[in-house]
């Protein structure tokens, strides 16, 4: 692992997590010099430098005075793995859970806490969070029918798939939903987003408002779906496209943390595009075109389309301006890898590959035989072939 990509896990994403975790302003004991320079401030530049010995002592100087900062003492189990002290690092990630640290899906992915995954004490906390799964659910169900307003919903809780539900749905449209969401995870999880062995699926809690209250739930504009993994919510505007796109999510992000893997973002968005429409049969899944479909032509038409080299790159800051071209270039990807009968392979020896590859490229190339560039180019005579659908 490379010392920015560690930076961008244990200091900067820990930093965010903050105000989720632990209160990070009103921590008290906090050293500030003249300068007004926090001796958390002096912390994360340590950190960026990857300078380990430097933040071990900067964390245990700050942690005598905060002894209660979550966050900084899941940094210091972070810099203890990485110095080989597996013994402090499990004490220090103990205390970090006690503290308040709740995000259980970074805890799982962190590459800094690899070292750990075997001791005892990183087994039980992950063992545990599973277990509270559904009562966190139910909880957070409670919480919907207390903010939700305007409409008439229906609240429930399937335990053998791991599925809650607030839908403002008629009876026959919620059952329809339940019954697509039960298929297409059982699909999933049979094809592609295999569960390891005794890591069973997290909950997921599955939010069809009313037209109103969607209104005031997704905000930004041409949004009509999100996934809060942290809570486990998925909010759909619609119980069709949007609901199956953002299940993919879920499912998807738990196969990463059960694989303590954080995938790249094409990768992330291509596989839920992908699913937002798809045929199940006997002989398998198709994934026939969409409105993306011909966007997609419409964009090679006029010279517009990005380069996969481009796609592949691709991040959080650069996905919104640019989703009119990201989006439907990725689904008309994914349809082309998948009509070729490559998505299982390649995912399969992405996840294999995954510590020397995060990118994916390499096992595209492999799966396919032949370099990205020539990928690409078969790609776009495939999708001349297809005209507008």
């Amino acid at each position: 692992m490379g010392k920015l990509a560690w930076m961008g896990r244990c200091a900067l994403a820990a930093a965010a997590l903050a105000a989720g975790a632990a209160e990070v302003d009103g921590v008290s004991g906090v050293d500030v010099d003249p300068g007004g320079v926090t001796d958390r401030d002096r912390i994360y530049e340590t950190l960026r430098q990857a300078d380990d010995e430097a933040a071990r002592g900067l964390l245990q100087r700050h942690l005598q005075r905060a002894p209660d900062d979550a966050v900084m003492l899941y940094n210091a189990a972070c810099i203890e793995c990485r110095l080989g002290a597996t013994q402090p690092a499990a004490r220090y990630l103990l205390e970090a859970i006690k503290a308040g640290f709740a995000d259980f899906s970074h805890l799982r992915r962190d590459p800094d806490l690899r070292p750990l995954r075997a001791h005892p004490v990183y087994r039980a906390i992950v063992a545990a969070s599973r277990a509270a799964d559904e009562t966190l659910t139910r909880r957070r169900l409670e919480e919907w029918r207390q903010r939700l307003r305007h409409g008439s919903y229906r609240y429930e809780i399937d335990k053998a798939q791991r599925l809650a539900f607030v839908t403002a749905l008629d009876d026959d449209a919620h059952a329809a939903a339940a019954r697509m969401l039960t298929a297409q995870a059982a699909h999933l999880q049979r094809t592609l987003l295999r569960p390891r062995p005794g890591a069973g699926r997290g909950w997921v809690l599955v939010v069809v408002p009313s037209e109103l209250d969607a209104r005031a739930l997704l905000t930004r504009p041409g949004v009509a779906g999100v996934y809060n993994h942290r809570r486990r919510e998925l909010v759909s505007a619609d119980a069709g496209r949007g609901l199956r796109h953002e299940l993919v999510h879920a499912l998807h992000h738990d196969h990463m943390d059960a694989l303590g893997q954080d995938h790249a973002l094409w990768i992330q968005e291509g596989l839920a595009l992908l699913y937002e429409r798809y045929r199940l049969g006997p002989d398998g899944v198709g994934f026939p075109p969409n409105d993306r479909h011909d966007a997609t032509v419409s964009l090679a038409a006029g010279g517009r389309l990005m380069s996969w080299s481009e796609l592949v790159a691709i991040t959080p800051d650069h996905l919104a301006p640019d989703a009119f071209r990201v989006y439907p270039q990725l689904r008309s990807i994914f349809r082309f890898i998948a009509e070729h009968g490559k998505l299982s392979p390649w995912y399969d020896a992405y996840v294999a590959g995954f510590d020397d590859d995060p990118t994916g490229i390499a096992a595209l190339e492999g799966v396919f035989d032949r370099p990205l560039a020539e990928i690409e180019s078969a790609w776009r005579r495939w999708l001349d072939e297809q005209g507008e659908g």
